[in-house]
């Protein structure tokens, strides 16, 4: 059975979660699963660039893969974890040396921005195409009605076409010219145009005899860089395609209720009782606001004297095993205070 690059990444999951999650962590990672514990685990186990990675990740996917690796011994299950093995660890390190990660994929910061970016801009030249071959009568590439709406509203602004079609195309090729050939090549050809329709990854990847999964992330690394350029103002048409769009990390809109009464003062039990949710969600939403608010302390929760307590055995231990903290530790905190902890850990990691 062939090696698929999703199989790397899995792999790879499975190595830096160091048997301290079920296989389930790694599906809700990929989808990109908006709960508190799966942001928390892609900060706290450097697995950002995962998040979100393959929205349509099945069950069905993620058993066959994980099944495939442990026939190939890369991986053992134990009770309802994964390890990766020593030959395991050969193979990752090897792909990763003829294959490397994409340098600008990222997917807790780009993975549904980036999709946003793919809908307006590949409408967007579908329809100076058609314009500039003076063709009027086609099928949209994008049949989101709110996609379609934008793209009109951003055309009403750009009335010479001609110019915008011409800065356009220069813009792309300068930003692909930075990039590999097989970049630009799969974002070239999955654009649809008004002399032809844009390749699906399965047809790149036969047409190139590269692996789906790889022609895959290297189209939306490529969506990634576009984003990165935009930000630094490198590319100005693609700045006004994304302009309008959040790039901070969004908090769930749960915990940011949670983070307005937390700022009036009331303490955990307060707003639980107040939304009428369990302690434990609160808990959850306030592990959230660590991890991505600069601002937030937890210092209320758990002392700068205790979070250097639980964080000396985390690093004693060389674990992020709660249970296993819990227990080392002289005094009883609770898990949520752990949790806590570890979120500077977080941080200091990046």
């Amino acid at each position: 059975m062939t090696l698929h690059y999703l199989d790397v990444m899995l792999m790879d999951s499975v190595y830096k979660l160091n048997g301290e999650r079920s296989i389930s962590a790694v599906y809700h990672l990929f989808k990109g699963k908006k709960s508190s514990q799966t942001i928390q685990d892609a900060s706290l186990f450097e697995l950002s660039r995962y998040f979100g990675c393959y929205p349509g990740f099945t069950r069905d996917q993620l058993n066959r893969s994980a099944l495939k690796l442990e026939e190939k011994h890369y991986i053992r299950k134990t009770d309802e974890t994964l390890s990766i093995t020593e030959a395991g660890q050969r193979m990752l390190h090897q792909h990763f040396s003829e294959k490397p990660m994409p340098a600008y994929f990222h997917g807790a910061k780009y993975h549904d921005k980036a999709k946003m970016l793919w809908m307006r801009l590949s409408l967007l030249v579908q329809v100076l195409s058609h314009h500039m071959a003076g063709s009027h009568q086609y099928v949209p590439i994008q049949r989101d009605v709110s996609v379609q709406s934008w793209t009109k509203s951003f055309l009403k602004q750009h009335q010479q076409k001609s110019k915008l079609s011409e800065e356009l195309h220069h813009e792309l090729e300068k930003l692909l010219m930075n990039l590999s050939d097989h970049e630009a090549l799969i974002f070239v050809y999955s654009l649809t145009s008004n002399e032809r329709i844009g390749r699906t990854y399965q047809q790149m990847a036969e047409w190139m005899k590269e692996d789906v999964w790889y022609v895959y992330l290297l189209f939306w690394n490529v969506l990634h860089y576009f984003i990165q350029s935009a930000q630094k103002g490198e590319a100005p048409i693609l700045q006004q395609l994304v302009g309008d769009l959040e790039f901070k990390r969004v908090l769930t809109t749960s915990t940011h209720k949670t983070l307005e009464l937390v700022q009036k003062g009331f303490d955990i039990e307060q707003i639980a009782h107040i939304r009428s949710l369990k302690k434990a969600t609160i808990e959850d939403h306030i592990v959230e606001l660590s991890i991505h608010e600069p601002s937030f302390s937890i210092d209320p929760y758990v002392s700068i004297k205790e979070q250097r307590e639980i964080l000396a055995v985390a690093r004693e231990l060389q674990t992020n095993k709660m249970k296993l903290i819990k227990e080392k530790l002289e005094h009883p905190f609770t898990y949520f205070q752990i949790r806590l902890a570890l979120t500077r850990m977080v941080k200091a990691n990046g």
